[in-house]
């Protein structure tokens, strides 16, 4: 693997993994076809465009915001057409954190009623590595229960294939 190619799949990592693993060596084949000979970098445009596309696919794929609060906040089944987007983000390395600071962010303004005098930023940090702590020992539950309301194995693949 060249620089070239290095360089191009770094560009892929706007596009989901499921994504990249169904089309990314064709993607891949596609640059590497259209690349100049000894070119090091890929062109402007056709990173932007590669980026662009990995953005908008991303964001087609995202349940709306009602759905998606319901499905973090809740732990609500997204709606048929948005499966796919939950096994991506339930099989993703950084769930937890996503799955915590939603709550963060929800519960953050009640905090002010807490603590009238505000809450320093060392007490933030110590609530939410707290929370992280008691996340994590429930983590692999939660992630098992949640892929199979979405139809999937505990490793992510569709049930019945």
């Amino acid at each position: 693997m060249n620089s070239y190619e290095r360089r191009c799949r770094l560009l892929l990592q706007a596009y989901p993994s499921r994504y990249r693993q169904a089309r990314g060596e064709e993607l891949i084949g596609t640059l590497l076809d259209l690349a100049e000979p000894e070119r090091a970098w890929p062109t402007l445009r056709d990173s932007l465009d590669v980026v662009r596309g990995g953005i908008v696919l991303r964001l087609r794929e995202r349940p709306p915001l009602w759905h998606w609060a319901r499905y973090r906040l809740l732990h609500k089944r997204l709606p048929y057409a948005y499966r796919w987007w939950a096994r991506d983000d339930l099989v993703g390395k950084w769930y937890l954190a996503r799955q915590y600071m939603a709550w963060l962010l929800l519960t953050s303004p009640l905090w002010t009623f807490i603590a009238p005098g505000g809450l320093l930023w060392g007490d933030l940090v110590i609530a939410s590595a707290l929370l992280l702590m008691v996340g994590y020992l429930s983590r692999p539950t939660l992630r098992r229960y949640q892929l199979s309301r979405h139809e999937f194995d505990h490793e992510g693949t569709p049930i019945g294939q």
